[in-house]
């Protein structure tokens, strides 16, 4: 009697069928074959991409991410090495107008002989408030550096200036050419330590943005006019349906100023460098929890050497710089501007190809 029962369980509960599982599975999925093209899909992917199944399947990867290497570039990988990869914080854009954080994982599929047949490409979103509490301890530390910062240049500013004056009133006197060599010496290092503490009170200031009606192409067309002739001539791809946003003018001058000549530095020994600015609308990226605003995006990108893997994560935070002279502060100070601005200021760099986004909303 007890047997029977099992048995008659056993035929009223038949198991899953793969395909069930599969679409039930919240991780995007895409099946590629060993060319890279896609053989199939769960419903996850459809609703990350906004195609169908139908659309998908057949489509080599490149076409699906255009201009984002990165997964490519972890399937050739996990391919040759026959492990999986993984990479975290990565920006893919799978539909127009929209970008997503995501985890990508590559998995090789092989058959039972050993033989590549394709990979498994696994797409998770990383989560909005994960990426909020990055951004808003991110904000915390430069407001409390800032802080900091304006205590130790009021302290430093006065005896610089007392030194300063010390080395011109020795000038005066009758020297030789060494003793004159040293206090201009003197004069030049305390105009430089001078210059930086100016950098570390403009990050330590904190006066009211001064929210006017502001056109974000004028702003870049007018940091174009005080950079003068740049090589490369940036290219421009403006929507000239962007709306006003409110801001302070003067303060967004500074972050695109700062990141323009940054760009043309870092494309200073690139044999045929690109700079290319980009402006466009959305209404897909989350400022607050639980909250989408529309928004106004624009791109800085170059085909420059790209950011170090080992600084990404700490490039907005003060005096971590890749130039051989730099101070570290303009992106900080860029990443405080925004941030005033109620933005999101966010970097992907791969060598030969970094992009700058700020994000800035629209009332």
């Amino acid at each position: 009697m007890p047997t029977a029962k099992i048995e008659k369980r056993s035929r009223e509960h038949r198991p899953f069928s793969l395909h069930v599982l599969w679409d039930h599975i919240d991780l995007a999925l895409l099946a590629l074959d060993d060319r890279m093209i896609v053989q199939n899909v769960n419903a996850a992917c459809e609703r990350m991409f906004g195609k169908t199944h139908r659309w998908l399947t057949g489509q080599p990867i490149e076409a699906l991410l255009p201009g984002y290497p990165v997964a490519v570039d972890l399937i050739q990988r996990a391919q040759n090495l026959n492990m999986p990869f993984r990479s975290r914080d990565s920006r893919i854009s799978p539909a127009p107008g929209r970008l997503l954080m995501v985890s990508l994982t590559v998995v090789p599929l092989r058959s039972a002989e050993g033989h590549l047949m394709g990979t498994l490409l696994q797409l998770e979103e990383s989560s909005d408030s994960e990426r909020l509490e990055q951004r808003e301890r991110l904000n915390e530390t430069i407001d409390s550096l800032g802080f900091l910062a304006m205590s130790v240049a009021h302290e430093v500013k006065n005896p610089l200036a007392g030194i300063r004056g010390a080395a011109q009133l020795i000038e005066m006197q009758p020297l030789n050419p060494a003793a004159i060599t040293c206090t201009q010496l003197i004069r030049s290092e305390v105009d430089r330590i001078s210059r930086l503490l100016d950098s570390l009170l403009g990050l330590a200031d904190n006066q009211p943005v001064m929210e006017k009606e502001t056109n974000i192409h004028e702003i870049i067309n007018h940091v174009q006019k005080i950079i003068g002739p740049m090589h490369p001539e940036p290219l421009f791809d403006f929507d000239p349906s962007l709306p006003f946003i409110r801001g302070d003018r003067d303060q967004l001058v500074q972050v695109f100023l700062n990141l323009m000549q940054n760009a043309l530095e870092a494309l200073r020994n690139v044999p045929n460098p690109v700079l290319h600015i980009q402006t466009r609308i959305s209404d897909r990226i989350r400022f607050e929890q639980g909250r989408r605003r529309k928004q106004i995006i624009i791109e800085i990108l170059d085909n420059g050497p790209g950011i170090p893997e080992e600084l990404k994560k700490k490039i907005f935070l003060p005096f971590v710089t890749t130039k051989t002279k730099g101070t570290g502060l303009g992106l900080t100070i860029c990443q405080k501007i925004v941030h005033e601005h109620n933005g999101q200021i966010e970097v992907e760099s791969h060598p030969g190809r970094t992009i700058f986004r700020i994000f800035l909303p629209i009332p």
